[in-house]
C-alpha cells in the first residue's frame, strides 16, 4: 500500500514539475502574464483539469515558482554567521581588515548557478516579472547591510549610497554572467574580485576619512579639473 502511495506522489510531483518546467520554457516568447492556461496544458500536454489540481491559475503557479526561489535564496543566506564586528581604532585599519572575500558574495553566484534557469528567465527584462526582482533585493539587501556590519562600516550617507550601487551591480553582473557564453564575460572569481573591491574601497574610504581630517576636501571635484595639478602616488 505504501509502495502505491508513494508512487503516486512520484507522479504527481512529476507533473507539478512538468507544469513550472513548461511555463519557464514558455516565458521567453510571451509575457507571463498573457500565457493562458489553455496555451499551457497543450504546451505541457495535460489537460486543464490536471492544471487545475495544482494551481488555482497561472498567477498561483508564478507565485509557488517564486516561493521557491526565494526560499532556496533564504537558506543559502543563513548559512552566514552573523559576526559582531570587531572593535579596533582606525588606525589599526589596514593591518586589522579582513580583505577576503566575504562568503556572502560566493552564496549569490551560487544561487544564481544553481537555480540559472528560472532566473535568467523570471530577471527577463521584456518578458519576465519584475516583483520577483524586488522581492529578491530584499533577500540581498538584508545580507549586504549584515556584511557591511560585519566590517564595521557605520549607517552613514557614504555606506547608504554604496549600498544601492552594490546592489545593483549584484544582478547586473548576474544577469550578463548568466546569459553570456564562458569566454564572453568575466569568471565568476573575477566578478566576485571586482565586486570585493568596492566592499574593500568603500572601508578604506571610511578610514581615511576619520583618520585624515582634510580627506574629504582632497576628494572633492575641482572646477576646473584640466588644470589640476598632476597627483604623484606616495612611495
Amino acid at each position: 500500500m505504501s509502495e502505491t502511495v508513494d508512487l503516486r506522489q512520484q507522479k504527481s510531483e512529476q507533473t507539478r514539475e512538468r507544469i513550472v518546467q513548461t511555463f519557464l520554457d514558455m516565458i521567453p516568447q510571451k509575457n507571463w502574464e498573457k500565457i493562458t492556461v489553455r496555451e499551457l496544458c497543450a504546451a505541457a500536454g495535460i489537460s486543464r483539469g490536471t492544471f487545475y489540481q495544482y494551481f488555482s491559475d497561472i498567477y498561483d503557479l508564478m507565485e509557488h515558482i517564486q516561493a521557491s526561489l526565494l526560499d532556496d535564496c533564504l537558506q543559502a543566506y543563513q548559512t552566514v554567521q552573523e559576526q559582531p564586528a570587531e572593535v579596533w581604532s582606525p588606525e589599526h585599519f589596514e593591518e586589522r581588515f579582513d580583505c577576503t572575500p566575504p562568503k556572502s558574495l560566493w552564496i549569490w553566484f551560487e544561487y544564481c548557478k544553481r537555480q540559472r534557469r528560472a532566473i535568467t528567465v523570471l530577471l527577463d527584462p521584456e518578458h519576465g516579472d519584475v516583483y520577483f526582482k524586488t522581492k529578491l533585493k530584499a533577500v540581498l539587501l538584508k545580507y549586504i547591510n549584515r556584511m557591511m556590519d560585519n566590517d564595521g562600516m557605520p549607517h552613514d550617507a557614504l555606506r547608504e549610497h554604496f549600498v544601492k550601487i552594490f546592489l545593483e551591480l549584484h544582478f547586473l553582473a548576474a544577469q550578463t554572467w548568466l546569459t553570456a557564453g564562458e569566454d564572453d564575460f568575466l569568471s565568476v572569481q573575477e566578478i566576485i574580485n571586482l565586486l570585493n573591491t568596492m566592499r574593500v574601497g568603500a572601508n578604506y574610504l571610511n578610514y581615511r576619512r576619520l583618520t585624515t581630517p582634510d580627506f574629504d576636501p582632497e576628494m572633492g571635484l575641482r572646477e576646473d579639473p584640466e588644470n589640476e595639478p598632476a597627483r604623484h602616488i606616495r612611495p
